[in-house]
């Protein structure tokens, strides 16, 4: 009982860009049916102190003209109505995984397992077919041309809120998540370099208007005369792989 407390909020907290973590996912699959019959097994993070942003569903039809948002309290009611609206957009919000990349059949070994390939695929194609029921849905009410963007409706700062007086249903809260596919480099969790500056419009610093910078304490001292002589130091220099 206790796991089936703890186990389905703390699946939500360790999702990952490569699904739902192993030790956790295995601990589910044993109390899964009994999470599902005490009805347990939903989220709790919109009812906590700080529960984030919400997500919506822009839908557009017929060649971009028309335009709806669920959910939409003008629209949506009663409030029920409403509040499964909201559910279906968190629920397609949760369930997205980013398209992968056409080379991620040749990670297959030390950096990616098949095992995490499958995962990565059948979380891709449920929510496409998530989205496609939605399309599909919309369709059958008469409407053409349907496309469906996930909309984040984020919550203002504090400094927003009491410089400008932000209402929450301000424009620039609404942001849009596009579709981006996964790259090599976030698949692996390698970080790109960071561009370095041009050294012909680079510009020079003027010593009067700089500081000097103070060299810390404990800084190893070494032979000087050595080093020039030899090129190398005697102590261990950190790999740049472990660096970065």
């Amino acid at each position: 009982m206790l796991l089936t407390m703890i186990l389905p909020p703390l699946a939500f907290q360790a999702r990952g860009a490569r699904g739902l973590s192993p030790s956790v996912g295995a601990l589910l699959k044993v109390i899964s049916p009994m999470a599902q019959w005490l009805y347990m097994d939903r989220g709790y993070a919109f009812f906590a102190p700080d529960p984030g942003p919400s997500h919506l569903v822009l839908a557009t039809s017929d060649a971009g003209k028309t335009t709806q948002v669920f959910p939409d309290l003008d629209e949506q009611w009663p409030r029920l109505k409403y509040h499964r609206h909201f559910m279906l957009a968190e629920f397609l919000n949760d369930s997205y995984q980013p398209a992968l990349p056409l080379e991620v059949s040749q990670l297959i070994g030390p950096e990616l397992s098949p095992e995490e390939l499958q995962t990565l695929r059948l979380g891709r194609k449920r929510y496409e077919r998530i989205a496609d029921s939605m399309v599909r849905h919309l369709q059958s009410t008469g409407k053409s041309d349907v496309e469906i963007v996930r909309l984040e409706h984020q919550i203002p700062d504090f400094v927003l809120f009491t410089q400008e007086d932000l209402s929450l249903t301000d424009e620039r809260s609404y942001v849009e998540l596009p579709d981006v596919p996964i790259t090599l480099e976030g698949l692996l969790g390698t970080a790109e370099s960071l561009p370095q500056p041009d050294a012909e419009n680079a510009i020079p610093i003027d010593p009067k208007n700089s500081e000097p910078v103070p060299v810390p304490d404990g800084e190893r001292k070494s032979n000087s005369t050595e080093e020039t002589e030899t090129g190398e130091s005697d102590q261990p220099v950190a790999a740049t792989e472990d660096a970065s």
